[in-house]
């Protein structure tokens, strides 16, 4: 036990004597504080009868100091409030028991909140191809208000309190680079950092179509990445180059036998090494085979004007309809039977012939292999030699054609077949242009030369696979139509292509930020600030737009000026004048107030401080423009305005 006073202390003048027949109170013991956040913190501390037998129960207990309102409680703990978190306290506790028995203080220092450590080493998990998670160990201390901020690439993307985020909207097979800060009230950590690339994004939107048991399996183009990918079908496997996203091949192949053929597609994409998930399809072709191909047609009874031609007929499982008997790729004739006699024919000319069977559901067979023949009679002049042909000026939906005449017999034009079909003829130029063609599908070209008897030559014949090389149209137009305290929608008139509109493409301050097939977009979680929206068009074949641009400001939540001005100035030899306030009602964590006065000649005096008050030394009987801001992690206040008056 002590009855000893403690010289100088801010209760000496309070404590009464206490008579020799009367025992003094012992100190509170063991007096301890914590900070509960930046505002507030809790002591508490060992009674003393808890440790000495001779002292009188308390009756009470006292807590006070500068800068905090005096406080008393019947126990402990005691809670305070209204602390600044940059500042180190020096408090005292007293007990009181009856008759006015006070002890002498019990003193606590309390430390003024530290910068939180660095966050713990970033661990990374559940990678995809547009997102990553990170966690991290909490920095110290935990209390204080901390929060973390997330910057991607340099950019500040997010504000969690968690030790834990989701980062979205990444661009597939792309190398990151994050760093996250712990903040609270007393300042901001160091950094920790990790770097981490995301995965390749698997193939989407797996469709598949076939005709005469030709198909073709199509996945959506990648986004400015240009990856090979592996198939399998029905367990076979097929490998197409860097940047195709198509794969032809016949349902024999994989699926031999009769209907209905049941096809399993799996596809993943490959890049650099890396590979992605696996995108599955199954389909189902029902009663879709073509007639088989008919025999070669034989030529009889040829004359100087006419020609009898057979085949072997074709075979399919609901039955051939016809046949299409093609002459000299352009002339089209129909028959029920395997058989067909031409009349008025050019004499003493070669002729050449083949035919297709058509069934019931308009499948087509493949055509047979042609026949050529000769009628009789005074040949008008010797056959035509073929062109030679070369391909130039190619497209996306076009071609055109350049050819040399033969000039060893007079030829006047040509004769050009798409796909055994007769598309045109072209009569002393040397140049056509095909056109209306579709990207990415094959096409058989056939130029025969013709002279002024009707006589073909031999066709020439090329393959070509036309490229979509042609962008999309920029989005016209881009508007944003709502903006929120964290949010934007976006929106924009259709962009054009010649061949359709895949998907657009956000971008956020140049840096990839999200697709979506439809005209609008709606960016949510946004900080304040100021943001440079651009979307890109991107066709079907992955070609993409100019970007139309957009700056958009997020304006956030605004926070409301300090209330509750006071002015006061003492009397005295020096009247120093004290100005006091309250923080913004809806304003956390506040890290410090500056504060301007304006005095005579529009002179400007600018102070800081992390407390609600302020003591300047101001010239007597001089008037003065108050304005007081309040600032935190995130921004500032409205301004608080006042005027005083010194005497």
């Amino acid at each position: 036990m002590s009855s000893d006073d403690v010289s100088g202390s801010p209760t000496e003048t309070l404590t009464k004597s206490v008579s020799g027949s009367e025992v003094r109170i012992c100190a509170p013991g063991g007096v301890r504080g914590l900070r509960t956040s930046p505002s507030t913190a809790q002591l508490t501390w060992d009674e003393p009868y808890a440790t000495c037998h001779l002292c009188p129960d308390a009756i009470g207990y006292e807590v006070y100091g500068w800068g905090i309102a005096r406080q008393r409680v019947l126990r402990p703990p005691c809670e305070l409030s209204g602390l600044n978190a940059g500042v180190e306290y020096l408090l005292y506790v007293t007990a009181k028991a009856a008759g006015n028995n006070i002890s002498v203080p019990s003193p606590l220092r309390l430390f003024k909140l530290t910068a939180p450590t660095k966050p713990g080493t970033l661990e990374l998990r559940d990678s995809t191809h547009a997102s990553m998670t990170l966690s991290w160990s909490p920095s110290v201390p935990a209390w204080g208000g901390t929060s973390y901020r997330v910057y991607l690439n340099g950019t500040l993307v997010k504000r969690v309190t968690d030790p834990e985020v989701k980062l979205t909207h990444l661009q597939s097979h792309t190398v990151y680079s994050v760093e996250v800060r712990a903040v609270n009230s007393a300042g901001v950590s160091e950094p920790s950092f990790a770097t981490f690339r995301t995965r390749l994004r698997p193939p989407s939107n797996l469709r598949f179509s076939q005709r005469n048991g030709n198909c073709r399996l199509l996945w959506d183009p990648a986004f400015k990445t240009f990856p090979s990918h592996e198939l399998s079908i029905n367990g076979q496997i097929f490998t197409t180059a860097p940047g195709v996203c198509w794969h032809y091949f016949k349902l024999v192949d994989v699926s031999p036998g009769t209907v209905p053929h049941h096809l399993k597609f799996e596809v993943h994409a490959q890049l650099d090494g890396e590979v992605s998930d696996v995108s599955r399809l199954e389909k189902t072709v029902v009663d879709d085979v073509p007639p088989d191909q008919p025999g070669t047609p034989v030529a009889s009874d040829i004359s100087d004007n006419s020609v009898t031609l057979k085949w072997e007929p074709s075979s399919d499982d609901i039955g051939v309809a016809r046949y299409r008997v093609v002459l000299n790729g352009l002339l089209l004739f129909h028959t029920p039977n395997t058989h067909f006699t031409f009349t008025q024919l050019t004499s003493g000319a070669y002729h050449w012939v083949f035919v297709r069977a058509q069934d019931k559901d308009g499948n087509l067979s493949d055509p047979s292999q042609a026949t050529v023949f000769k009628t009789t009679g005074q040949a008008p002049a010797p056959r035509p030699l073929a062109p030679e042909v070369s391909v130039t000026e190619m497209n996306s939906t076009s071609v055109l054609l350049k050819w040399i005449y033969p000039e060893e017999n007079p030829v006047i034009g040509v004769r050009v077949l798409l796909n055994d079909e007769h598309l045109k003829d072209i009569v002393a130029l040397d140049y056509y242009r095909v056109k209306n063609l579709i990207p990415n599908v094959e096409y058989s070209i056939s130029i025969a030369a013709f002279d002024v008897f009707g006589q073909l030559s031999e066709p020439t014949v090329l393959v070509h696979v036309p490229k979509d090389v042609t962008p999309p149209s920029k989005p016209e137009n881009l508007s944003a139509t709502e903006v929120t305290i964290d949010s934007v929608t976006l929106a924009w008139e259709d962009s054009t292509d010649d061949f359709g509109i895949h998907e657009y493409v956000i971008y956020n301050n140049h840096e990839y930020f999200d697709r979506t097939p439809l005209t609008r977009y709606t960016a949510v979680d946004l900080l304040p600030g100021t943001y440079s929206f651009e979307v890109c068009a991107m066709d079907l074949s992955g070609n993409v737009s100019e970007p139309a641009a957009l700056s958009v400001m997020i304006e956030g939540q605004l926070t409301s000026a300090p209330t509750n001005f006071r002015f006061t100035q003492a009397t005295g030899t020096l009247p120093i004048p004290t100005l006091k306030w309250d923080a913004p009602a809806n304003m956390d964590n506040v890290v410090r107030y500056d504060i301007v006065l304006t005095g005579p000649m529009g002179t400007a005096i600018p102070y800081s401080t992390a407390r609600t008050f302020l003591q300047p030394l101001l010239l007597p009987r001089t008037r003065y423009d108050v304005s007081i801001t309040a600032l935190n992690e995130i921004g500032s206040s409205l301004p608080l305005i006042a005027e005083i008056t010194t005497k």
